[in-house]
C-alpha cells in the first residue's frame, strides 16, 4: 500500500524544469525554485563551526588581571588525615601551608611546606615520627578553561602534580631524607570575599628515608595518601571573589549517640546503657536552592565499655561495677546539598531533605579501666541525612541522624608485645533541632 502511495506521489516529486509563481497576497508573488536549478545553499562554502564558536556559544572571560608580583596570589592552609603505607606506622595528621600564584587564567603553581606526626609502633616504647615536607606543584584550572575565567564562580576544580623533598625525624634513628612526588586534584568554594574553602585529595610517594631492615618496602618507597582540607585567602582581593550569596542560617541542635564497634556491642549490657547525650551549634550559608555549607561546633559523649558484675580482673579480684565513657570535642566543615531542589527549585520551600558530607576534626577521651586512657586528636569523616520543615517565616525544625568515622591508633598487644594498633570508631548521633533562616 506505501509502495502504491509512492507510485501515485510519482508524478508529482519529480523534478521541475522551471519555476512557479506561488501567489502571495494581492501583489506579490514568491519565487519557488525549481529542485533541477543549481542553487548556492545559504550553508554552501561556511564552516559550521563558525556558528558554533559565535560570541553567545564561547566561554565569557572576564578580564584576567596580571599586575605585579602579588596579583592572583593567595596564601593556602590544609589539614589532613595522614598515612603511610608501611608496617606498623599509625594513623597521623598533616598540616600544609602553601603560597599559590596564578600566572593566567588556566595556569597557576604552589610552593608549600608542611608537617605531620604519626607513630612507629613496632618498637617498645613506640617512637614518635615527626615528617618534614617541601614541595612545588603546576596547578591547572579545568573549570575556567572549559567554562570561561571568572574569579566569582561557586565552585572550580584543578587537577595538580609535583615534586618535593621529605625529612624524617627520628628521635631514636636520627634524621633522613628523601625526595617525593604527588599528584591530585582541588576543589575550590568559593564562600566569602577573597576567602575560599579548599579540598584536595593527593596521593604522594616518599622515597623511604629511614630504611630500616625490618621494613618490607617495595624499592624502598612508600605511598602516602592524603585528604586536605582548609581554606585559601586572596593576598589581592580587590581582584579576585566578590560576595557569592546571602542566605545565612543559625542551627542548634541536640540528641544521643552511641558507637557502633564489636568494642562497645560485647562490652556493654544493652544499647541504652551506651547511650550519652550529644549537643552541636551549627552556622551556614546557601549559594544557591541545591548547594551550601554549614560550620558546626558540638560535643558529646557515650558508654563504650562495662564493667559488669560478677567481672574479675586477670588474679580473679572482683571489680566495682561501673560504666566508662568515650568524650568527643568536635568540629564539622560539611557541604549541603537539598535533595528535593535538585528536582525543583525553590527557596521558600516548606518541607526539604539536605545531605550533608565532610570532614570532621576534634579532640577524644576514652576512659579505660585497664590500660591506659586514650588521650587523641582525629581527623574523620561525618555524613547526615536532615529532613527539616518551615513552621514560620525564617523558623524552621529538623531531625538529624549522622554517622561519623573517627580513626585513631591506641595501645594493644600483638604477639606479646605491647603496641599502638590502629582503630576506626563509628559514632552514630540524632538529634532534633531548630533553624532560623536570614534572608530569603
Amino acid at each position: 500500500m506505501l509502495l502504491g502511495a509512492l507510485l501515485l506521489a510519482g508524478p508529482v516529486l519529480h523534478a521541475q524544469t522551471d519555476t512557479t509563481a506561488v501567489p502571495v497576497g494581492t501583489d506579490t508573488t514568491f519565487q519557488v525554485l525549481a529542485d533541477s536549478t543549481k542553487v548556492k545553499s545559504v550553508v554552501e562554502n561556511r564552516n559550521l563551526t563558525e556558528y558554533q564558536m559565535q560570541s553567545r556559544y564561547r566561554p565569557v572571560n572576564q578580564p584576567f588581571h596580571k599586575g605585579g608580583f602579588g596579583a592572583n596570589m593567595s596564601v593556602v592552609l590544609t589539614q589532613s588525615f595522614y598515612h603511610q603505607f608501611a608496617d606498623n606506622y599509625s594513623f597521623g595528621s598533616y598540616l600544609n601551608l602553601g603560597l599559590d600564584k596564578w600566572l593566567s587564567e588556566y595556569h597557576g603553581m604552589r610552593i608549600a611546606v608542611g608537617v605531620g606526626r604519626f607513630k612507629d609502633n613496632y618498637p617498645n616504647p613506640v617512637i614518635p615520627l615527626t615528617i618534614v615536607g617541601v614541595r612545588a606543584s603546576y596547578l591547572f584550572n579545568v573549570t575556567a578553561y572549559v567554562d570561561g575565567y571568572d574569579p566569582n564562580r561557586l565552585v572550580e576544580f584543578y587537577p595538580m602534580a609535583g615534586v618535593g623533598f621529605t625529612v624524617h625525624l627520628d628521635p631514636q634513628n636520627g634524621t633522613s631524607t628523601g625526595l617525593s612526588a604527588h599528584l591530585g586534584v582541588g576543589l575550590n568554594l568559593h564562600i566569602l570575599p577573597g576567602v575560599d574553602l579548599v579540598v584536595e585529595p593527593l596521593l604522594e610517594i616518599q622515597k623511604d628515608a629511614r630504611t630500616l631492615s625490618r621494613m618490607d618496602i617495595w624499592r624502598k618507597y612508600l605511598f602516602a595518601p592524603q585528604v586536605g582540607t582548609g581554606i585559601r585567602v586572596a593576598l589581592d582581593k580587590q581582584h579576585y571573589g566578590g560576595d557569592p550569596g546571602k542566605n545565612w542560617y543559625v542551627q542548634m541542635a541536640g540528641g544521643v549517640q552511641l558507637q557502633n564497634s564489636d568494642i562497645e556491642w560485647t562490652r556493654m549490657s544493652s544499647i541504652t546503657r551506651a547511650l550519652g547525650p550529644y549537643g552541636v551549634l551549627s552556622v551556614g550559608r546557601e549559594y544557591s536552592s541545591i548547594f551550601g555549607l554549614r560550620l558546626s561546633a558540638g560535643f558529646g559523649y557515650h558508654y563504650w565499655k562495662e564493667i559488669k558484675e560478677g567481672d574479675t580482673d586477670v588474679s580473679g579480684t572482683p571489680l566495682q561495677p561501673a560504666r566508662f565513657r568515650s568524650t568527643y570535642g568536635l568540629l564539622r566543615l560539611e557541604g549541603t546539598m537539598s535533595l528535593i531542589n535538585l528536582f525543583k527549585r525553590s527557596y521558600n520551600r516548606g518541607f526539604n531533605l539536605a545531605f550533608t558530607l565532610g570532614p570532621e576534626v576534634g579532640f577524644m577521651l576514652k576512659k579505660d579501666p585497664y590500660r591506659e586512657d586514650i588521650k587523641t586528636l582525629y581527623s574523620g569523616l561525618t555524613m547526615s541525612l536532615q529532613p527539616r520543615v518551615r513552621i514560620w517565616r525564617g523558623l524552621g525544625l529538623f531531625l538529624e541522624p549522622r554517622v561519623s568515622i573517627v580513626p585513631y591508633s591506641a595501645y594493644a598487644w600483638k604477639h606479646d608485645i605491647p603496641m599502638n594498633r590502629n582503630y576506626y570508631d563509628a559514632v552514630l548521633s540524632m538529634s532534633l533541632g531548630v533553624e532560623y533562616k536570614f534572608g530569603k
